[in-house]
């Protein structure tokens, strides 16, 4: 996918090598709306399992769930398999959500695509913007990305056939990453609570039905 876009978006080989002059240079929320994380009480997280799992930037890239919250938060929002997310602090990467429905923490956000199929255009659009707020901001302590940032972001937004085409081949690879990610977490989870038992001898490997 990534090879595609540079191709298309950034060397223009399927246009003779030259931006075509219908292409428009707009600002990021021609193409995608960003949802904050909200700010969850710290007090009510837990590792026991209770409630619902809520993401940080920690668990973003491993994205497993590690912290859980009782809290229903007025503006939470739940993450959901294929939104993009990005960290806002330490390092901006942004990562395709790969595993169950959970909370959305504060300073996480998600960029939420306009075109139901354009997520792997967000993806690619976004990737340089935030590695080079990154790579441009000195800090004595972390470094944070935040609105203001997002707002100054400029993008080349194509036409929409141009756009159209993207989205039909690259739709579905967003879906299979997410469903082999997916299926990946579930089988890891049913790993988690058998081996136990088969080590202690509470369960038998035929008692399995694969």
């Amino acid at each position: 996918m990534q090879a595609l876009y540079k191709a298309w978006f950034v060397d223009f080989e399927p246009f003779g090598g030259v931006r075509p002059s219908s292409w428009n240079d707009t600002n990021i929320y021609a193409i995608a709306n960003i949802i904050y994380g909200a700010p969850f009480a710290s007090k009510l997280f837990n590792t026991d399992g209770l409630g619902k799992p809520i993401i940080r930037i920690r668990d973003l890239k491993e994205q497993a769930f590690v912290t859980f919250t009782t809290e229903e938060h007025p503006k939470g929002h739940l993450i959901q398999p294929g939104d993009i997310v990005v960290g806002m602090d330490g390092e901006f990467r942004p990562y395709i959500w790969g595993n169950e429905p959970a909370w959305l923490n504060q300073r996480v956000c998600i960029f939420e695509s306009n075109r139901p199929q354009g997520k792997a255009f967000v993806l690619y659009t976004i990737k340089p913007l935030l590695n080079k707020i990154e790579q441009t901001q000195v800090a004595t302590t972390v470094i944070h990305i935040g609105k203001k940032d997002f707002d100054a972001f400029e993008i080349i937004l194509p036409d929409e056939a141009t756009l159209d085409s993207f989205d039909s081949i690259t739709a579905p690879m967003i879906e299979q990453i997410v469903n082999n990610r997916l299926q990946n977490k579930r089988l890891a989870v049913l790993r988690d609570t058998l081996l136990p038992k088969l080590m202690s001898g509470e369960l038998d490997v035929s008692d399995i039905d694969l």
